[in-house]
């Protein structure tokens, strides 16, 4: 009877160990699949997304793919809220770029590579800088901000050449904005009418 018993338990767990096997091996394609859709069509609902046996995210836990499906999100937002629009009230790109900038926190506080912790600070630094140039409310604050996490993102990555060259256009946009503001203008656009055409870079690629 305990023989019989314990039969049915191993064959119990061996289907439950069969269905987690077969949703591990959903993840990789998964991955790749979401990827190559997101180049054609990145408002596309349900991106790296795998079909499961097992309720509750086991296989995702057991392969840890949460940091590469968060680091995708935040991408995937900062680049549907389209920096190189300079519309402002526009609520549905202010709640894209809101959720971008709350991803790319999480990441970049986080204590996960320090390669992608650099470029989730260099995107938060496009973010202020975006919002510097295109915003007159708070601009100085926005310029701070941006000089701030593209430090940050050097700090975490030496090696990180775009936060470098950002940092210096930002520093630059600040010594244009103080030039504007001592000459005693109204609402100066920092660094002079060159300032029409920032915003307009994507991820990967500089600003």
């Amino acid at each position: 009877m305990k023989a019989a018993a314990a039969a049915v338990v191993c064959c119990a767990l061996a289907a439950g160990l069969a269905l987690v096997a077969a949703d591990v091996a959903r993840w990789p394609n998964a991955l790749r699949s979401g990827d190559v859709r997101y180049r054609v069509a990145p408002a596309e609902d349900g991106l790296w997304r795998a079909r499961q046996n097992v309720p509750g995210g086991l296989a995702r836990r057991l392969l840890g793919v949460d940091d590469d499906l968060e680091v995708r999100a935040a991408l995937r937002a900062f680049r549907l809220g389209e920096l190189d629009d300079q519309t402002i009230s526009d609520p549905r790109l202010a709640v894209l770029r809101g959720e971008a900038r709350a991803r790319l926190e999480t990441i970049a506080a986080g204590d996960g590579d320090a390669g992608v912790r650099s470029r989730a600070f260099g995107l938060l630094g496009v973010l202020s800088l975006s919002s510097a140039l295109n915003e007159v409310r708070d601009r100085p604050a926005q310029l701070r901000a941006a000089v701030r996490s593209f430090n940050d993102a050097i700090e975490a990555d030496p090696d990180n050449a775009e936060a470098k060259l950002n940092l210096e256009l930002a520093l630059q946009r600040g010594r244009g904005l103080e030039a504007g503001e001592g000459s005693g203008g109204r609402n100066p656009s920092p660094g002079g009418a060159g300032a029409s055409g920032a915003g307009a870079g994507t991820p990967g690629s500089g600003y």
